[in-house]
C-alpha cells in the first residue's frame, strides 16, 4: 500500500473526508479505532509515507462504517460492493422454493458462525493447567 502513491493519496483523502462527515476529531477517531492520534495524523497527511497496517486499516474501516476497499479506493461504494449485478436482483430471479433454500442455508451459516464465535470466546477464557506430573519434569 505504501509503495503506490495513488492508493496512499486516496486513503489520506478518504480518511479525512470520512472523519469530517462523521464530525469526529482525530482524538475521537483515535478513541474509536484504538489507533494513537499522532499516527492518525500521519495517515491523513499526504506528505507522510506512513500507511496503516492491515489490522489498523480494518479498525479504521470498522470505526468509520465503511469497507477497507472504500478506504483504499478500490470502490466508491462505502459498503464495498463491487458486484455488477446486485444481490437483490439475483435473489429476486430465483424461484420461491430456491429463495427458501437459500434462506435456510444462510440461517445455517449464521448459526455456525455464532457457535464458532462462542467456542472461541470459551477457549480464550479457559485456563490451561498442566498435569501435576508434567510440572516437575524437565
Amino acid at each position: 500500500m505504501g509503495s503506490d502513491p495513488k492508493i496512499r493519496r486516496t486513503l489520506c483523502q478518504r480518511l479525512l473526508q470520512l472523519r469530517h462527515e462523521n464530525n469526529l476529531t482525530q482524538a475521537e477517531l483515535s478513541s474509536l479505532s484504538a489507533i494513537p492520534q499522532p499516527v492518525l495524523s500521519l495517515y491523513e497527511n499526504q506528505g507522510s509515507s506512513r500507511s496503516p497496517t492491515l489490522y489498523a486499516l480494518v479498525r479504521l474501516a470498522n470505526s468509520l462504517n465503511v469497507s477497507t476497499d472504500y478506504l483504499l479506493g478500490r470502490t466508491d461504494d462505502k459498503s464495498g460492493a463491487r458486484s455488477l449485478i446486485s444481490e437483490d436482483s439475483v435473489i429476486s430471479q430465483l424461484s420461491r422454493r430456491d429463495r427458501q433454500v437459500l434462506l435456510r442455508v444462510a440461517e445455517g451459516l449464521h448459526a455456525a458462525s455464532v457457535q464458532k464465535q462462542e467456542a472461541m470466546k470459551s477457549s480464550r477464557t479457559q485456563k490451561i493447567v498442566p498435569p501435576a506430573d508434567v510440572k516437575n519434569a524437565r
